[in-house]
């Protein structure tokens, strides 16, 4: 006791003469050696969010809806509501894009170690995931949603669907160019690409569900959004979900005013030869199940050919056209829209339409013929990536999304955006007085 008294008495008669820097240092360092992990005590630390691998259920292969039957209702799509998917619709959808093309492995570890060069990735209302052929599961990369900023960065526009699945392609030309050679790796990986796309197509239909395929994606910020690494290529994006609209999005002109069965009608524009099947088809079948009488003007009355094949019958000539029969004009593209770039009908009933306040829309290449009309001036407008010279001399800004909607000329890239083309064009019926 009196050891412990001595020293005490020692350090107080020398601390008198410390200064207070030395005291100051001393703190410190007790402060520093009272935060050292002690022996048996645990300290708190903020853990990192965990990670999921959802383990997708065997998928069956004794679909009941015939492959005929499925072709011809890719044809019927609408666009997709934002319902969540269950994991057996998943795992259909993602065995159709990869798991089909992709043996199991004997292990997963071992599939690891030879990545597939197309990449499969499912963006959910619970995060991003990427599709493991080998063990078919999806292992969570981002534990974030980021269906509405795909959305928004891929259709900027209000109401744009999310759907409840958004399936993205990505690819490396690096690891194709490994395999086959840099000649043809990129056009092996576009191949492969569109060939999961078709599947995914298929089997979203074969589920009863609709689709919204973008074959035009902003790359950037897909990239972004989905933090891809660099030698990563987004190819093919798909949003998928049950039919039925948007169950949570906000309501559109469209909604809010909506189209009665002969209230609006809608005037087809198409070339006599080679027009766009799928534009053509496509469109008028949305929109008559939109409940929008619509006719096809060309021409010439007798069969107009498509492109690929296609057949139809105009049913009335263009110059017979009458404008005030009419709540907007749609001109559909393909290689034969050329024709209608020196014909005044054709040039004038887009300037009248525009000038009236109607709906003025146009898929693919027709696009051109707006801006050749001089009705894109100061206008955001989109339309097929070889025209993008042509749209932007006709004074437009040409933005390469696979929609856009400026007041009420609308404008689109080609026919896998056509259930976002009627989606617009039946809004802007809603708006014409």
């Amino acid at each position: 006791m009196k050891g412990r008294t001595a020293l005490a008495n020692r350090f107080a008669q020398c601390s008198q003469g410390l200064h207070v820097p030395v005291l100051i240092v001393l703190t410190l360092a007790t402060i520093a050696w009272s935060q050292q992990p002690q022996p048996g005590v645990r300290r708190r630390t903020s853990a990192a969010p965990r990670l999921k691998t959802i383990q997708l259920p065997e998928p069956s292969t004794g679909g009941s809806i015939a492959i005929e039957q499925a072709l011809l209702d890719q044809q019927r799509v609408s666009v997709p509501s934002d319902q969540r998917l269950d994991v057996t619709v998943l795992g259909q959808l993602a065995w159709a894009a990869q798991g089909v093309r992709v043996p199991r492995a004997a292990s997963a570890t071992a599939a690891s170690q030879q990545p597939p060069a197309m990449r499969v990735y499912f963006v959910l209302p619970d995060g991003v995931y990427l599709y493991s052929p080998a063990d078919h599961s999806l292992q969570q990369v981002s534990a974030d949603d980021e269906r509405r900023n795909m959305a928004m960065a891929l259709v900027p526009r209000l109401g744009a669907p999310i759907g409840g699945a958004q399936i993205v392609l990505a690819g490396s030309a690096r690891d194709y160019a490994a395999a086959i050679g840099v000649q043809q790796a990129r056009t092996a990986m576009l191949l492969q690409a569109g060939q999961a796309a078709a599947s995914i197509q298929l089997q979203a239909v074969g589920l009863g569900l609709t689709f919204v395929s973008l074959d035009s994606a902003n790359l950037n910020s897909v990239r972004r959004i989905m933090r891809l690494a660099k030698n990563l290529d987004p190819l093919y994006v798909i949003f998928v979900g049950q039919p039925g609209g948007q169950a949570s999005t906000p309501a559109t002109a469209a909604q809010a005013t909506p189209i009665q069965p002969g209230s609006r009608r809608v005037l087809l524009v198409v070339p006599q030869q080679a027009f766009q099947d799928q534009e053509l088809f496509e469109t008028k079948r949305a929109l008559e199940l939109a409940g929008v009488p619509v006719q096809v003007a060309s021409t010439r009355l007798t069969s107009i050919t498509g492109m690929l094949g296609g057949t139809a019958n105009a049913d009335l000539l263009l110059n017979q056209a009458k404008l005030a029969d009419y709540h907007g004009v749609v001109f559909i593209g393909g290689a034969g829209v050329t024709e209608y770039f020196n014909n005044p009908t054709a040039l004038n009933l887009a300037r009248q339409a525009a000038e009236q306040r109607k709906v003025v829309a146009a898929i693919g290449t027709a696009p051109s013929l707006l801006a050749t009309a001089g009705i894109l001036k100061g206008v955001q407008a989109t339309g097929y990536l070889p025209e993008q010279t042509r749209i932007v001399a006709g004074g437009a800004t040409y933005t390469g999304n696979p929609v856009e909607k400026d007041g009420l000329i609308i404008t689109a890239t080609s026919a896998p955006a056509v259930p976002l083309f009627v989606q617009a064009i039946v809004e802007g019926l809603g708006e014409v007085r």
